[in-house]
């Protein structure tokens, strides 16, 4: 009980305090900050990486495993703020990761925008990135999900609230990724398996006729299949702050996110 109420004291300080200083890190101290040549450069990616798996794999309890991924994390940003543009990277690479990973708690910190305000950053700036923010806060695990409105391929309608079943699987994939087109292969045995669950699968892809092709040999156009030809710029994959694919929801009869899973046995594992 002592450690937990040392913990929670911990992140409030986090929250409340101003610039908290950083915390010696060979990862991140051979990171030059201010240098922008590095955004999305392997070398900083790599370097992120290593830290966070290096705080993720310490021997902690979950919840403590959490506040010990919002510290790094607070680590990583009060480093950043040497640029918008710095600031914008580092945040998006953290809050899209744990957001994948369900880590809720580091994702309602990162929402505060913590060390924003030390970033020199326009007007315009700070609407994008809270703009950002807000997305995630659309998408988090507790949280209604947003609604979808659209015509699928097979020209049925869907209303995403309307749908009458206990569970609903949302699926963004991409025809031209191999390990998504394997995901609707396992996808389709899962459903035909699990009459309880309906399935709503978003492609990304512009290539309809081969997107058609694969969910009809499938039959998963029994289902919800929205492929619109935006690619990218479908609009359902900005609402739900989808940046790659594969990416998976699993929502219950009210549409309430319970998980994001990685695969079909996860999946599974969410829904004992």
């Amino acid at each position: 009980m002592k450690a937990c109420k040392s913990l929670i004291i911990i992140v409030l300080m986090l929250v409340f305090s101003p610039m908290r200083g950083q915390t010696y890190d060979p990862f991140l101290d051979k990171i030059d900050f201010s240098d922008t040549t590095l955004i999305e450069s392997d070398f900083m990616i790599k370097a992120l990486t290593d830290y966070l798996t290096q705080e993720q794999e310490k021997d902690l309890e979950p919840r403590a495993q959490m506040y010990n991924l919002i510290l790094a994390s607070d680590n990583i940003l009060s480093r950043s703020v040497t640029s918008f543009a710095m600031y914008k990277f580092v945040y998006q690479y953290l809050i899209y990761g744990f957001s994948e990973l369900g880590a809720n708690l580091v994702v309602d910190y990162m929402m505060r925008l913590p060390y924003f305000e030390f970033v020199n950053a326009s007007e315009e700036q700070r609407d994008e990135i809270m703009a950002l923010a807000a997305k995630f806060e659309r998408v988090k695990i507790g949280s209604k999900a947003p609604e979808i409105q659209n015509v699928t391929v097979f020209d049925k309608n869907l209303d995403l609230y309307e749908i009458d079943a206990e569970y609903v699987v949302l699926f963004f994939w991409s025809y031209s990724c191999p390990h998504c087109r394997e995901l609707i292969k396992e996808l389709a045995r899962f459903s035909k398996k699990n009459k309880n669950v309906e399935i709503v699968t978003v492609c990304v892809s512009t290539d309809l006729k081969n997107v058609k092709r694969l969910l009809k040999k499938y039959r998963l156009d029994r289902h919800y299949n929205i492929c619109d030809g935006s690619g990218w710029y479908t609009p359902i994959v900005d609402t739900y702050a989808v940046d790659e694919t594969p990416a998976m929801f699993l929502l219950d009869k009210d549409k309430i996110i319970l998980a994001k899973p990685f695969d079909i046995e996860e999946l599974i594992k969410e829904m004992e």
